[in-house]
């Protein structure tokens, strides 16, 4: 994928109609897509920079680079570009190089997977290490941990990290959803990842891994009874 168009394509932006896109390269050489995700809850959309800066972090990889299109306009880039101290390029076409392939490394939602994935988290702030696994078409797995900054803002929890990363990376089919976190008696999404959650995947079958090990399933449905789907707003 070397043109922004098919990039850009993969944004949710069902309610303003603005594509965004972006591209970070990781110290690994790799190159890790984000795209723009609207929410209906208009706060909660996440950027096209935190997408492609949250899948680079999130497999342990340093960003090294963004690369943006031709009037590219994001309200985290500043502070993301800063804080890592990289430079932000813009490009007329992306460069040939590969691109992250969450295929390469398999992944077995469970306990044991979520704990190890615990480690990538970045969590200077909370101490409170989250992991998720999201099941995609073909059985792909994404994982995603939560990602936090002295600007508590800018971070997203690990639910939205795995579906930002899966949504940029093409995978919008999305069958359930795994969660574990380093304490706590009981884990479950906070109400901003379960307000994302019912727009993307409301009836699909949520996977809660406590810490005593003991596991519920439910849906991001049942988890916000009575949600706001936001159908009223589309343009």
């Amino acid at each position: 994928m070397n043109n922004w168009e098919e990039l850009l394509n993969r944004s949710y932006s069902e309610y303003s109609r603005n594509l965004s896109a972006c591209v970070v390269r990781g110290e690994s050489g790799l190159l890790y897509p984000g795209v723009r995700i609207e929410n209906a809850s208009f706060p909660l959309t996440i950027s096209a920079s935190q997408s492609a800066m949250f899948s680079c972090l999130s497999e342990d990889d340093t960003p090294v680079e963004i690369l943006v299109p031709p009037n590219f306009r994001d309200d985290r880039i500043n502070y993301l570009s800063t804080y890592y101290k990289i430079s932000v390029q813009t490009v007329d076409s992306i460069p040939n190089s590969k691109w992250f392939d969450p295929t390469v490394k398999e992944i077995i939602p469970g306990f044991e997977s979520l704990k190890e994935l615990q480690k990538k988290a970045i969590a200077n702030e909370s101490h409170f290490l989250v992991s998720c696994i999201l099941e995609s078409d073909n059985n792909v797995m994404i994982s995603g941990v939560n990602i936090e900054f002295p600007d508590w803002q800018i971070g997203l929890c690990a639910e939205r990290v795995a579906l930002a990363k899966a949504i940029s990376l093409g995978y919008s089919e999305i069958h359930s959803l795994h969660v574990g976190a380093s304490a706590g008696e009981f884990i479950s999404p906070c109400g901003a990842c379960r307000q994302v959650l019912v727009e993307h995947l409301p009836y699909k079958i949520i996977n809660l891994y406590h810490p005593d090990g003991t596991k519920t399933a439910t849906t991001a449905a049942q988890l916000l009874p009575a949600f706001f789907n936001g159908s009223s707003l589309r343009i």
